[in-house]
């Protein structure tokens, strides 16, 4: 999985809530830092926007010439395996989401997830501070504040955060992966 930060939303011309991303930038493939990737294919994508309306992102699936993994391009208006746009998740997680139109169990997922998942952020993003040497000292911070630290205050935190996290091979693809039975 990558994410993009530049890229330009190109609406379908049969389909008004269809748009396609047309990426602005290399990627690299997160596992084996190679540049070649080629387009495969693409995929719908479907993400509820601020709204409530429901968007079909086409992304492009993309294949390494080195590693062969295959991975989806995604925009950073995306955070992996969720269903609403990240500008929509971060406002709930900052409590401001009274004007998402969204069920209160969607909202508790919101916050739930946010919370398993704050640490590992942080962490990662600690980390790669760490290899850069810029540590960031963030003792008795709460970690929403001690994430906004390292990537910033504006709005769209939560986009630059996850396309951090992902695009260095950091990102918890499913909690179920490295189980065994």
């Amino acid at each position: 999985m990558i994410i993009i930060a530049k890229y330009k939303l190109i609406p379908d011309e049969t389909d008004q809530n269809k748009l396609r991303v047309k990426s602005e930038e290399k990627s690299i493939c997160p596992i084996c830092l190679n540049e070649v990737l080629k387009v495969i294919s693409s995929r719908n994508r479907r993400a509820l926007n601020s709204k409530g309306e429901n968007l079909i992102i086409v992304i492009r699936r993309l294949r390494c010439s080195a590693c062969k993994k295959i991975h989806h391009e995604l925009p950073d208006i995306l955070v992996p395996y969720k269903r609403y746009l990240s500008s929509c998740i971060e406002a709930v997680v900052e409590g401001q989401g009274d004007g998402i139109p969204c069920e209160n169990s969607s909202i508790y997922r919101f916050k739930r997830w946010f919370k398993v998942m704050a640490a590992h952020i942080k962490g990662s993003l600690a980390s790669i501070a760490a290899r850069k040497n810029s540590i960031i000292e963030t003792g008795g911070e709460t970690t929403l504040k001690a994430i906004t630290l390292y990537v910033g205050e504006r709005p769209g935190w939560l986009a630059r955060a996850v396309r951090i996290v992902v695009n260095t091979n950091n990102w918890v693809h499913t909690r179920f992966a490295f189980m065994t039975c």
